[in-house]
């Protein structure tokens, strides 16, 4: 059996294997999931949510292991393994735990506007919410447990097995993912974790026989995903790229909307496909934006922050990821744009580190103002009106995520609601993914489908539906045989149904009677 061989980005080591699982062993992996899932489904929710919570304290006790494999695979700082993974992750738990009862009850579902007539007619329907089955996720490297570990709680508590495919850059974090489900006393083959290539494993995961994929990666993946789930009319939930902008008021608190440029643009050092990817700025307020935005990026420390808590900023990926923020930024340049700071490759550091890099006097049909850069590059663009700024923010083949920055909170929500984004956050960015609430999805390129909140259940439970009927009318005036009275009855229940007509009720009950 051959293996993957992690590597960490920042200091070029490596630091494991991983055993690939083989596409010929993913439909016995398949079945031993589904008839675990099928006891799974019918545990109580009481020990459910007992189980749920072993997992949250076991995660909460072993909270430094996690974070040093993440940081291990990523490079990342410490404090973003933790927070932006770790207590991500731990929110989705807490959220699955406390919601889960709510999720799964079954409930009545109220007939507004024409409830009076069908409870006359001694009609109900309810909803039973039923577990799809078996998951496929196939999850990224940019948060190795972040992602996946939120997606594969909120299946698992929806009452599902899970087939977790991890990114080939970070396997080691996936399979701790299902350690951790079994040290606390999940049963063995409900969380499944598969290494392997995407070209092999994922495409044969996402050809296979289960219920629901969800996809996280780029746009050109997702569509051939999309394309390979169609032969089995597989449903799939598509979380692809974005080039979410962020829109700088001349109200705005400066300094605080600095330092929100800064975290959104260079958190992990600009990993995020939620990260912000461009910059409008009002131009009553632009010079000093940039020049305070300058100066916080020239001291953002760069390394590999396990053992360095002032380190901010961790390496990209891999050596391709460099070569292609060095494209990007040649691009740029030859487009006419210049470099405010950054622009090359950290040659101070070992590893995959790219500087920070501010790019001013790009026009908006440029490629570093139009094109997905998964990196910490991000241009800043002037502009003098509410108007023009929506126009530009909405100029984007993306749809994932943008921010507004105001102190007019009204003027933000109106503002807000002309973006045509998944989420536009107002004084903020990025961050509600660790408010597991709210949706989290995009349009466009950036996919569809939600993960998170009711919403993501919603995707991961069948909203099987149950109709009574009494049988307090003899025939329903619908049915055969039809005649001239019958089809005259229709325009009485129209009426009666839909115009609230309810003087008609008696002609109404007599006409079915007869």
């Amino acid at each position: 059996m051959s293996s993957i061989t992690s590597y960490n980005p920042a200091t070029l080591e490596a630091i494991g294997k991983s055993e690939k699982i083989s596409a010929d062993d993913l439909p016995n992996i398949i079945l031993k999931a589904r008839k675990t899932q099928e006891y799974w489904k019918n545990i109580t929710i009481k020990d459910k949510k007992r189980l749920l919570k072993n997992l949250l304290n076991y995660i909460s006790e072993n909270v430094e292991d996690i974070a040093k494999i993440i940081c291990l695979e990523t490079g990342k700082p410490k404090l973003e393994a933790i927070n932006s993974d770790i207590l991500a992750g731990m929110a989705s738990l807490r959220y699955s735990m406390d919601f889960l009862k709510k999720i799964l009850k079954s409930h009545r579902i109220k007939f507004s506007g024409m409830k009076f007539p069908l409870t006359l007619m001694g009609r109900k329907s309810y909803i039973n919410p039923k577990p799809l089955g078996v998951i496929g996720i196939i999850s990224p490297w940019n948060f190795p447990f972040g992602i996946p570990f939120s997606q594969t709680i909120m299946a698992v508590a929806a009452g599902n097995s899970v087939l977790l495919k991890p990114s080939s850059e970070t396997p080691l974090t996936g399979l701790k993912i299902g350690e951790l489900f079994s040290a606390s006393g999940f049963p063995k083959n409900l969380v499944n974790v598969i290494p392997g290539s995407g070209s092999v494993i994922g495409d044969a995961l996402v050809k296979s026989n289960i219920d629901r994929i969800i996809f996280t990666g780029s746009v050109a993946v997702g569509k051939r995903v999309m394309q390979m789930a169609a032969s089995r009319l597989t449903p799939v939930t598509l979380e692809l790229g974005g080039k979410s902008p962020m829109i700088i008021l001349k109200d705005a608190k400066l300094d605080r909307a600095v330092d929100g440029a800064i975290w959104g643009s260079f958190v992990n050092a600009g990993q995020m496909c939620a990260g912000i990817k461009r910059i409008y700025v009002q131009e009553n307020i632009y010079k000093e934006f940039l020049k305070k935005f300058k100066e916080k990026a020239e001291i953002i420390k760069q390394g590999y922050g396990w053992d360095d808590p002032n380190i901010s900023m961790g390496p990209l990926i891999n050596e391709q990821a460099l070569k292609e923020m060095e494209k990007h930024v040649k691009i740029a340049i030859e487009q006419g744009a210049e470099i405010l700071i950054g622009g090359k490759r950290n040659s101070n550091l070992k590893g995959y580190f790219f500087e920070p890099t501010i790019i001013i006097n790009a026009k908006q049909n440029h490629d570093v103002v139009q094109n997905e850069i998964f990196g910490p590059i991000v241009p800043v663009l002037p502009f003098s009106t509410d108007e023009e700024a929506i126009i530009l923010a909405n100029d984007t083949n993306f749809g994932l995520y943008g921010s507004i920055w105001t102190e007019d909170l009204k003027k933000g929500k109106k503002l807000a609601k002309q973006l045509t984004m998944g989420t536009i956050a107002i004084n903020n960015h990025a961050y509600t993914y660790g408010i597991p609430h709210t949706p989290w999805g995009g349009n466009k390129n950036s996919g569809f489908g939600r993960t998170h909140g009711k919403f993501g259940f919603e995707e991961l439970i069948d909203q099987h539906h149950i109709h009574i009927d009494k049988q307090r009318i003899k025939k329903d005036p619908w049915w055969q045989p039809y005649n001239k009275t019958k089809l005259d009855l229709q325009f009485d229940i129209k009426d009666f149904f839909f115009l609230k007509k309810y003087h008609k009720i008696f002609s109404l009950i007599h006409k079915i009677k007869n």
